[in-house]
């Protein structure tokens, strides 16, 4: 979904989005070749109360206090469940991808944030207020960088789609000459760089690029080894966006993890790409 509405920073606007998923699902309805809609889930970026279906803070939609569900509800008169994307997105994995089989999962995806959930004895874990799993939010260095939460050092601000972004530009505006690949990929613009033009350069050889990409999955072996000592999941599902352009990350996670985290915790570990994209 995009728009030119916003105001909020980063995303687009909580009126244009519900408005289109409202015409949407009144169009599925419409449709003679779908079957009645009876209810709506809805995986949504950022802190969520999965009980009441507020979204409380979202840093990369720059949403706070969206009441998603309650206006949906309301719109729509049939029932609405939201809940974080990433928790979404571990239950799909347990139940029909990557981790089936598992009564422990830790699933990290990593897009234009980075999100988690976990499956811990058979259960997706929420937390006391629905916000668990918020890995990209692990400090894994006080003094790094800042972050889109108002934080600094947060995995996010190294391995999130626009923290690569951002680490490119900022080496392309320093020294032009080794980011030339990246410029030209870009049409020659430093602002149009994303971490899509990082996939593509690293994909051909770029040096440059190549350096952001092990940059990149040394911050990811920090952060999956920390949730790793923490959870002691059988399985991790790494998917995202980020993922699907740069798999090689899945590598060289899988061979720095246990570097960083405690050998009692990666006996037996598989760390798996996710299946369902």
């Amino acid at each position: 979904i995009a728009s030119k509405e916003s105001n909020t920073g980063y995303g687009v606007s909580p009126q244009a989005v519900i408005s289109q998923i409202v015409q949407d699902i009144e169009n599925l309805s419409r449709s003679p070749t779908e079957d009645t809609v009876l209810a709506i889930g809805v995986g949504a970026a950022g802190q969520v109360d999965s009980t009441t279906g507020v979204i409380r803070a979202s840093s990369n939609l720059g949403w706070k206090n969206v009441a998603l569900k309650k206006e949906l509800e309301q719109s729509l008169s049939m029932p609405v469940l939201v809940i974080n994307d990433v928790q979404a997105a571990a239950w799909g994995e347990w139940k029909h991808g990557a981790g089936q089989g598992a009564s422990d999962m830790a699933c990290l995806f990593v897009g234009t944030g980075i999100g988690g959930g976990i499956i811990s004895r058979d259960s997706l874990l929420s937390g006391s207020s629905g916000s668990a799993g918020e890995f990209g939010h692990t400090v894994i260095d006080r003094n790094g960088p800042l972050c889109r939460c108002g934080r600094r050092g947060c995995l996010e601000a190294f391995a999130g789609g626009w923290a690569i972004a951002s680490r490119a530009r900022k080496a392309v505006t320093k020294d032009p000459e080794i980011g030339a690949n990246l410029l030209s990929l870009a049409n020659g613009l430093c602002e149009n760089i994303t971490a899509a033009t990082v996939s593509q350069a690293a994909q051909k050889g770029d040096p440059l690029a190549h350096l952001i990409v092990i940059e990149t999955g040394e911050a990811l072996s920090l952060g999956v080894a920390s949730l790793v000592n923490t959870f002691n999941p059988k399985i991790v599902v790494l998917g995202g966006g980020v993922i699907e352009g740069l798999p090689e990350l899945i590598d060289i996670v899988k061979e720095q993890v246990s570097r960083h985290a405690l050998p009692s915790a990666v006996e037996g570990l598989s760390i798996q790409k996710a299946t369902l994209k």
